[in-house]
């Protein structure tokens, strides 16, 4: 069974458990490795979006910021705050960021800076909100307040944004593809032709992504949904097991029912795992 995590978060952004805590619960796992990605969401209209009450009430407030500059300084705190906790700890740790891709003009500018100053190990793109026309971002808890007709236009863009953070080259791997399908207004069923566009357009990059077992524990099945995950293997796309952990208890959940569904498809699942732990090693030095 696969014994690492390349996609997990920590109190530093919206986890319940501080890096200390994730490591050593990791380590009493078996694992070697592990790779704390905590959540880098920055855009510079965040507190002028309408959704912007509804994340005041969320008790992870600090992770929503309007610039990557406070977001570098804090970011590399932590980096070192992790490394040296792994070492402590006796396991190896590398420190990236789940990032939100937006497509306002400077964004990617403003991030390439970030990674610049940063020096995190890795990234992977977790795409969480939606950006309406103009440069705005919105829940995805917030598309009732739209109509049919620009719902539509919403979820197809924020579709169409993940092909886009796959052709920028930047990430590890991709995260959650159809995460928007735990709004009621998208059904595993709805936007299939936008969703086998996206898995086309991580083919021809050979940009990896993840079948990951949160799915399992909020809504009894993975991310993404079975018939997806057919076409990702169709296609011969890298895959990583992921558990998207934000609690000790979490770290490794179901991986042995992810690879028993890897399996069932036919999917040389062992050496796409394989592959992406030394993919990230290597980006890594």
């Amino acid at each position: 069974m696969q014994m690492f995590s390349f996609h997990m978060h920590t109190d530093f952004s919206d986890g319940h458990n501080s890096v200390e805590e994730m490591l050593n619960r990791a380590k009493e796992l078996g694992w070697e490795k592990i790779g704390i990605s905590d959540h880098l969401i920055v855009h510079k209209n965040i507190r002028q979006s309408i959704s912007w009450p509804l994340w005041r009430q969320s008790p992870n407030l600090k992770v929503y910021r309007q610039d990557f500059s406070s977001a570098a300084e804090d970011f590399s705190r932590h980096a070192e705050h992790v490394r040296q906790a792994a070492k402590n700890c006796g396991i190896k740790a590398f420190v990236g960021a789940e990032v939100d891709f937006f497509t306002y003009s400077g964004w990617e500018e403003e991030f390439a800076e970030f990674r610049r100053r940063t020096g995190l190990d890795y990234y992977i793109s977790g795409n969480h909100f939606l950006e309406p026309e103009g440069e705005s971002v919105v829940d995805i808890k917030d598309l009732s307040r739209f109509d049919e007709k620009n719902r539509e236009l919403l979820i197809k863009k924020h579709i169409n944004t993940i092909c886009r953070s796959a052709e920028s080259g930047i990430f590890s791997f991709i995260a959650h593809l159809d995460y928007v399908r735990k709004s009621p207004f998208c059904p595993d069923s709805a936007f299939t032709e936008e969703k086998k566009a996206l898995i086309r357009c991580l083919a021809k990059h050979n940009q990896a992504t993840e079948i990951s077992t949160k799915g399992l524990r909020k809504r009894g099945d993975f991310y993404p949904a079975e018939w997806m995950l057919k076409e990702i293997i169709r296609n011969n796309i890298k895959l990583v097991i992921s558990d998207d952990a934000h609690r000790t208890d979490e770290l490794g959940f179901s991986f042995g029912e992810a690879e028993r569904c890897l399996e069932s498809f036919n999917c040389l699942n062992r050496w796409d795992i394989d592959c992406i732990s030394k993919d990230i090693e290597q980006i890594c030095g």
